[in-house]
């Protein structure tokens, strides 16, 4: 569980990566600073419950799709440029969280084995929740040029 956690943390903080290279948006660029910020925050906090609790990142099934996939998705982001890329990075954020939030509620929630894991899983789906509605935020102010 704590390999899909930090799969899912580090996928996002390889799309942010790309944005200050390829974006245009104003909004993109916010958006990837915060994914930075909140993601490496993440990291760090799951990094240490599992340490405390006895927990090793064994990598399974969903932490390597997530790998997979956000390679997939970085290849065709790193194609792209300027307003291209800005509109394709905004898609992939809604469908990378709105797929997380899915593992959240079908796999993380109903497996969480200590406490402090399931405390954390649940504090994680109002976040990820929020960046999901700001993904969407962005994609609209894309749209409108902004």
């Amino acid at each position: 569980m704590v390999a899909i956690i930090l799969a899912a943390n580090n996928t996002d903080l390889s799309y942010a990566r790309l944005v200050p290279a390829r974006a245009h948006s104003v909004a993109v660029k916010t958006f990837a600073e915060r994914m930075t910020t909140d993601h490496t925050i993440l990291n760090t906090r799951i990094a240490d419950i599992a340490q405390r609790n006895g927990i090793s990142a064994e990598d399974n099934a969903i932490s390597l799709d997530f790998r997979d996939h956000s390679a997939n998705r970085r290849d065709t982001l790193r194609e792209l440029d300027g307003a291209r890329f800005d509109s394709t990075y905004a898609a992939n954020e809604i469908q990378y969280h709105q797929e997380l939030l899915d593992a959240i509620d079908h796999v993380l929630l109903p497996n969480a084995r200590t406490p402090e894991l399931r405390e954390f899983v649940s504090y994680l789906k109002p976040a990820v929740s929020a960046h999901l509605a700001h993904a969407q935020q962005m994609r609209a102010a894309i749209a409108s040029g902004k």
